[in-house]
């Protein structure tokens, strides 16, 4: 089916609310004049003016040709970036097994940092290890080509892509070797079953894999060090590799969805604090709940939400336990415009990241944020 000419695809969303958050053990001055600090807590609330604004725009320019524009931002201070833009050539040869998409866009991971259902934070298995040189975060699109494929009914799917690791597309190799730079490779495999129990009617497993490179030596543009563009060398390896379940549990028309992931990462030497090589354990595990639908399209159901996030690192401070709680009222959900409460609490502990009391030769604490947004959620 090709884009109707008389007709633009593009749709607006945003979602004023309002927020709070409040967040332990931050380092201030301790007013004494002799240099030492003290432990505060900092909190702030309100509604954001204006709340940030994504514009999307996608769809079918032809039968075997797909594109997707998402611009995001347009917050307090105005500015806004490309979030997506991608370009995909469907079913090459005829076959459903190959398309291929190349431009920004987000990884085919277990669960969306993009488009999942909570609006606070992101998964902690999906970031950096902390205080490594490598900024790659599963939550960050990635700039690159990607292949992917599934059979007819989508119950063997996978996707194979290379890109440059987020903000590494300018690291290419000294002397113009980098034919690609900061190269990362990432695959994900996911198989769907339907075991045909009234318990469990749908179960899907995956396991995803990714191997980059990130350089560690660049020529500097003066004495403070300040690296040049293209002349990174030297590149050190790291990667990322998990495991997933998810389905459905009880009648698909009420659906109680749950997803559970774990990832292991590791750093080299060369790409970790202290030059000490590090690695972590990270996963989450989330469940959705539709308790009932109405069969109609302007159906206004509750859904409501659970997530829980957690991090273990090898070395180094930044372990990480997470909750998540929410629901969602929607209010409208129609053809042309759809909007929905949503109400949300989360609250994490990042160990060894705080305020430390030196003085007394203790270890730095541990700091706790609590966030809670209320608000309307919609687009048009």
């Amino acid at each position: 089916m090709t884009l109707n000419p008389g007709y633009v695809p593009i749709a607006l969303r945003t979602t004023p609310a309002y927020q709070y958050t409040r967040v332990t053990n931050q380092t201030a001055d301790d007013g004494t004049g002799t240099g030492g600090t003290k432990p505060i807590t900092v909190a702030s609330g309100g509604v954001p003016q204006p709340p940030g604004v994504d514009i999307l725009t996608g769809g079918s320019i032809s039968e075997d040709l797909s594109f997707l524009l998402v611009l995001s931002g347009f917050g307090p201070d105005g500015a806004a970036g490309v979030e997506s833009g991608w370009l995909r050539l469907n079913r090459l040869g005829g076959s459903s097994w190959a398309n291929l998409r190349v431009g920004k866009f987000e990884l085919d991971l277990p669960a969306s940092p993009h488009r999942g259902i909570s609006l606070t934070y992101g998964y902690a298995a999906y970031a950096p290890i902390p205080g490594g040189l490598v900024p790659f975060d599963f939550g960050e699109n990635q700039v690159g080509l990607e292949l992917s494929g599934a059979d007819d009914r989508s119950s063997l799917r996978y996707s194979v892509s290379l890109t440059s690791v987020n903000g590494g597309e300018v690291a290419s190799g000294a002397g113009g070797k980098g034919a690609w730079s900061a190269p990362m490779l990432y695959g994900h495999v996911q198989k769907s079953y339907e075991p045909g129990s009234a318990i469990l009617p749908w179960v899907r497993v995956g396991i995803l894999a990714g191997v980059g490179w990130w350089p560690t030596k660049f020529e500097s543009a003066d004495t403070a060090g300040t690296p040049i563009d293209g002349t990174g060398s030297q590149n050190k390896q790291f990667s990322r590799v998990g495991a997933e379940v998810s389905g459905i549990l009880g009648n698909p028309a009420t659906p109680f969805l749950f997803t559970l992931a774990v990832i292991h990462g590791q750093d080299a030497a060369e790409l970790s604090a202290g030059g000490v090589k590090n690695s972590y354990n990270g996963g989450f595990l989330e469940v959705d709940w539709v308790p009932w639908v109405v069969s109609q399209y302007a159906a206004t159901p509750w859904a409501f939400f659970a997530r829980y996030d957690a991090a273990r690192y090898k070395n180094g401070p930044g372990d990480v336990d997470g909750f998540t709680l929410g629901a969602r009222r929607y209010l409208a959900l129609g053809p042309r415009a759809s909007a929905a409460v949503h109400l949300e609490f989360h609250q994490d502990k990042v160990k060894g990241v705080g305020w430390e009391d030196v003085a007394n030769g203790l270890p730095p604490r541990s700091v706790e944020t609590q966030a809670v947004l209320a608000g309307i959620d919609f687009d048009f």
